[in-house]
C-alpha cells in the first residue's frame, strides 16, 4: 500500500512538471507574439518616418485638427478664445475645389471661420471620413461640397492601390483610422493598411529630405506657407486656399477619362457615400450645401455640360439638397473666359476664383436669410434653368 502511494505521488508529480512546462511553453509562445507585434510596430514606424513622403495631406489634416493654422512667419493667425470651437464651416471636394473657393471671401459675408479641405484626388467616400474625422474636434455648422462630376459619373471602384492616401495620414489615434479599416476590409491593399507605402520614397536624397523635413519647425506647426506643394500651381493663401496664377501653356488635355462620363447615372459608390454625408448632416444638424465651380467655358460641348447639369440637378434634387451649378450662372452674372483658367478640365486661376468665391458667399448669405432656392438659382442662371 505504502510503495502504492509513493507511485501516484510520483505520476502526480511527472503530470504537474508536464503541466508546467507546457504552461511555460504557451507563455513562452505569446511572448514571442507580443515581441514579433512590437517589433513589427517599431519597424512600419521606422519606415514611415523614413520613406514616406508626408507634405499637403498631413499639414491640412493637422490644421483641421488644431482648429487654427499658423501664418507664413509661424503665428496663429486666429482667434482661438475659450468661446471659439475650431472651424465651423468646411469645405470638402477635389483639386476643382481647392484652387476655386477662397475662405476668406466667404467668412466676412457669412460671420463663419471657414476652412477649406478639398484635397486633389479627394473621392466623395474620401469626404465621407474627412468629415467624420473633421467634427472630432470642430462644431461644424455649414458643409459645402463642391461637385466635380468627374467623381460621380463614370467607374469609381474601390480597392485600387493609391485609394488610400488619405487614410494613411489619419492618426492611430482616431476612431476614423478604424472605422475605415472595418469599413473597407474587404478592399483596402494590406499594405496600405498599416504603412504609409503608397507615398514610399526610396532614393538617398528623397530619405535625407524626409527626415530633415519631420524636424523641421514648419512641420511641427504645419505650416502650409512654408510648404513645396507640387500641384498647386501658385502661392497658398490660407485656410486651404491656393491662388493659381495664369500660365502661358495652357493645358488643352483632360487628365480623367471620366470627364467624358455626361451619359452615365451616379455611381453605386458615389451614391453610397453621399448618403452617408447626407445622414451624418442631418444627425448632427450641419447645413449642406452642395455647389459645382465652373470650368473652363470651351469645354462645355465637349463633355456636354448641359446634360450633366440634368443629371447632377436631379441627383441631389431627389435628396432634397441644395445644389447650385455655377457651370449655368449667367456670364454676365459671373463672367469667365479661357484665360481664368490653366487647363481644359478646369482649375480655376485666382483672379477668378476671387470673384467666383464673393460670388458663392453671397448666395450662401442669401440662403442663410431664408430667400427661396429659385429665386437664387433664376438670378444666378440668368432666368436659364
Amino acid at each position: 500500500m505504502k510503495v502504492s502511494n509513493e507511485s501516484n505521488k510520483l505520476d502526480e508529480l511527472k503530470i504537474n512538471k508536464k503541466r508546467n512546462k507546457k504552461s511555460h511553453i504557451k507563455e513562452y509562445a505569446y511572448l514571442k507574439s507580443v515581441l514579433f507585434l512590437v517589433g513589427l510596430i517599431i519597424i512600419i514606424a521606422a519606415c514611415d518616418f523614413v520613406f514616406a513622403k508626408e507634405g499637403y495631406v498631413h499639414d491640412i489634416l493637422q490644421v483641421l485638427h488644431q482648429g487654427y493654422e499658423v501664418d507664413a512667419d509661424g503665428n496663429i493667425s486666429e482667434d482661438i478664445s475659450s468661446e471659439t470651437s475650431g472651424f465651423d464651416t468646411i469645405i470638402l471636394g477635389a483639386s476643382h475645389g481647392r484652387s476655386a473657393i477662397d475662405p476668406d471671401e466667404i467668412d466676412p459675408v457669412l460671420g463663419t471661420n471657414t476652412l477649406n479641405v478639398c484635397i486633389p484626388g479627394e473621392t466623395v467616400k474620401d469626404s465621407y471620413y474627412l468629415l467624420l474625422e473633421a467634427a472630432k474636434s470642430n462644431q461644424i455648422k455649414n458643409l459645402i461640397l463642391d461637385v466635380d462630376y468627374q467623381y460621380y459619373l463614370g467607374n469609381q471602384d474601390e480597392g485600387y492601390f493609391e485609394e488610400a492616401f488619405i487614410y494613411n495620414q489619419l492618426s492611430w489615434t482616431s476612431y476614423v483610422k478604424y472605422k475605415y479599416i472595418i469599413d473597407n476590409m474587404n478592399k483596402l491593399d494590406f499594405r496600405n493598411a498599416i504603412s504609409k507605402r503608397d507615398v514610399y520614397r526610396h532614393s538617398l536624397c528623397d530619405i535625407k529630405g524626409n527626415i530633415a523635413h519631420r524636424f523641421s519647425k514648419a512641420y511641427l506647426e504645419a505650416n502650409i506657407y512654408k510648404l513645396a506643394v507640387e500641384d498647386c500651381g501658385g502661392p497658398y493663401e490660407g485656410k486651404g486656399f491656393f491662388y493659381r496664377l495664369q500660365t502661358d501653356c495652357f493645358d488643352s488635355n483632360f487628365m480623367d477619362s471620366d470627364a467624358f462620363s455626361y451619359d452615365t447615372e451616379v455611381s453605386d459608390v458615389s451614391r453610397k457615400y453621399f448618403e452617408k454625408i447626407k445622414d451624418f448632416c442631418d444627425e448632427n444638424g450641419i447645413n449642406l450645401i452642395c455647389v459645382t465651380s465652373p470650368i473652363t467655358p470651351s469645354s462645355y460641348d465637349i463633355l456636354h455640360i448641359d446634360e450633366i447639369h440634368v443629371t447632377m440637378s436631379d441627383f441631389f434634387n431627389d435628396y432634397g439638397v441644395t445644389y447650385i451649378d455655377y457651370n449655368k450662372a449667367s456670364f454676365d452674372v459671373l463672367y469667365r473666359c479661357d484665360s481664368d483658367f490653366v487647363d481644359a478640365e478646369g482649375h480655376m486661376c485666382g483672379e477668378l476664383a476671387v470673384r467666383y468665391s464673393a460670388l458663392l458667399a453671397n448666395n450662401l448669405s442669401e440662403l442663410k436669410n431664408n430667400k427661396d432656392i429659385s429665386l437664387i438659382l433664376n438670378e444666378v442662371y440668368g432666368g436659364v434653368n
